[in-house]
């Protein structure tokens, strides 16, 4: 899809350089990539819940002895 678009071209030529990339489309891809990545993993870390350890000094001692 071609799109006309403004972007900030000091963030990026950053993005670019970070990256490794040469190309701006591909840069552009890459960001909206990983985007979409990390805001799966957002999501599926909050469907799946959280685990409340209630480990102490003297429990984490005792795992470290059985290893």
């Amino acid at each position: 899809m071609k799109t006309t678009l403004y972007v900030n071209r000091k963030l990026l030529r950053e993005a670019m350089e970070l990256a490794g990339l040469k190309g701006i489309t591909e840069t552009i891809e890459a960001a909206l990539t990983e985007f979409v990545r990390r805001k799966r993993l957002e999501k599926l870390a909050a469907s799946l819940g959280r685990i409340d350890l209630e480990l102490n000094d003297s429990a984490l001692e005792e795992i470290r002895r059985d290893e």
